[in-house]
């Protein structure tokens, strides 16, 4: 099965957690590699995506390498499918935060209540 880099996610996922639009100029700056490495990478155009500039990518998206490389699946599920699987999986992480954030807000709400 062949390999290809997909960031749109984990760049989603970003977007979201920080509020904030990153642009794939902006993206490359910030990891230090160039617009045009980058798009070789999204348009797999890359036949050997360089790992330090993968993990460049996951350290300003804040995510793993296996977060962005992923394999192509033949025949197994569709294009809108693919995109509700990654939807779901999104959601689901920014629930998880947003639950972890709760918790952690009632705890010092009851701490600063008790104290």
């Amino acid at each position: 099965m062949p390999t290809y880099i997909d960031i749109e996610p984990a760049l989603l996922r970003w977007q979201a957690e920080h509020n904030e639009r990153l642009t794939y100029e902006e993206l490359a700056k910030r990891a230090d590699i160039s617009i045009a490495a980058l798009y070789r990478m999204k348009s797999g155009d890359m036949i050997a995506p360089d790992l330090r500039k993968i993990n460049k990518l996951c350290k300003v998206l804040e995510c793993e390498p296996g977060d962005i490389i992923k394999r192509e699946q033949t025949g197994t599920h569709s294009d809108v499918s693919k995109l509700e699987v990654e939807y779901l999986e999104i959601k689901r992480e920014l629930e998880r935060k947003a639950r972890k954030r709760a918790s952690s807000e009632r705890r010092e709400s009851y701490k600063s209540r008790n104290s």
